[in-house]
């Protein structure tokens, strides 16, 4: 009796640990062939971007009709791109070769007119695209340059610049280095309260610390990570054997790091590059074979 009570504990201990419950996984319609990687949630939550593994071109995956639509073939179009709160237009860099050397210009893609306007030729600067609420905004070297209909103060974001997060918040420009200037810092963003930033650090993980880079939360191996929501960070532990993956699975981890739990995948031994749904209802990732799945999930109280 007394072994059947305290099982009965630990279960009842263990179903209190989940705080986020995750039911069906579905493949998305149209991906079955693989070469579909990366997704993107649009700000709506209507349709999925996703790019080859290597981030060439952009395909959109409208999710109310199941419907896959190839926005351009450029080369390097699928990393960091960005969509306009109001779902209309996509900015992307396009890798380029100019006298034997990598260059990137900025592109501005339509969605409504499906066409393509360059708003920044090819360049040996860096280029960083963001919005000004539905306007064009991006970095160019380390100055901000606003479109013609951009105002307001625009979201805080980060950047990595010679191995180092660069915070840039209104017109202010910060290096954090949270822990330490020898690391190596990559997969930083902030937060949707604009409140907290994770990162990842060569060899030593993920962290959470707040916008000024003080308060560093160690969340261990969580690789790609990204915000679910203001409390919770998702991403993949994967494992590889030097030169494939050969095993990853979906983590979701609180920001405190005191609450870890894996999102069970039947059947997908290789579940990558998870990215939330803006209400935090659905996750979306790729299999190794370039399948893209999605997840309904719900975070309890």
């Amino acid at each position: 009796m007394k072994k059947t009570l305290f099982l009965f504990v630990l279960l009842g201990q263990f179903a209190f640990a989940q705080h986020v419950k995750y039911g069906s996984v579905q493949l998305l319609e149209g991906t079955e062939k693989g070469g579909f990687f990366h997704p993107v949630f649009s700000p709506q939550g209507t349709f999925l971007l996703t790019t080859a593994e290597n981030f060439t071109g952009l395909n959109k995956h409208t999710l109310g009709t199941n419907s896959i639509e190839r926005l351009t073939s450029d080369l390097g179009a699928g990393f960091g791109v960005r969509i306009s709160n109001d779902e209309n237009t996509i900015l992307y860099r396009r890798t380029e070769i100019v006298n034997n050397l990598r260059h990137s210009s900025l592109q501005q893609f339509s969605i409504p007119a499906k066409t393509t306007v360059e708003l920044e030729s090819a360049t040996r600067e860096m280029l960083v695209p963001q919005f000004a609420e539905n306007a064009p905004m991006y970095l160019r070297g380390e100055r901000l340059v606003r479109g013609n209909n951009a105002s307001g103060t625009p979201t805080a974001f980060i950047n990595i610049e010679n191995r180092k997060m660069v915070l840039y918040a209104g017109n202010t420009r910060t290096v954090l280095t949270p822990n330490g200037e020898d690391a190596s810092y990559f997969w930083a963003s902030v937060s949707p309260d604009q409140k907290r930033i994770v990162y990842t650090t060569a060899l030593k993980g993920t962290f959470v610390a707040d916008i000024t880079g003080q308060n560093v939360v160690s969340l261990g191996t969580l690789n790609a990570p990204k915000w679910l929501n203001n409390e919770w960070i998702i991403g993949m532990d994967d494992k590889d054997d030097g030169y494939n993956v050969t095993s990853s699975v979906i983590v979701v981890s609180t920001i405190d790091g005191k609450v870890r739990q894996t999102l069970e995948t039947p059947q997908i031994s290789i579940a990558m590059f998870p990215a939330a749904s803006p209400d935090a209802a659905k996750i979306a990732f790729n299999t190794g074979e370039g399948q893209i799945y999605l997840m309904n999930i719900e975070i309890s109280k």
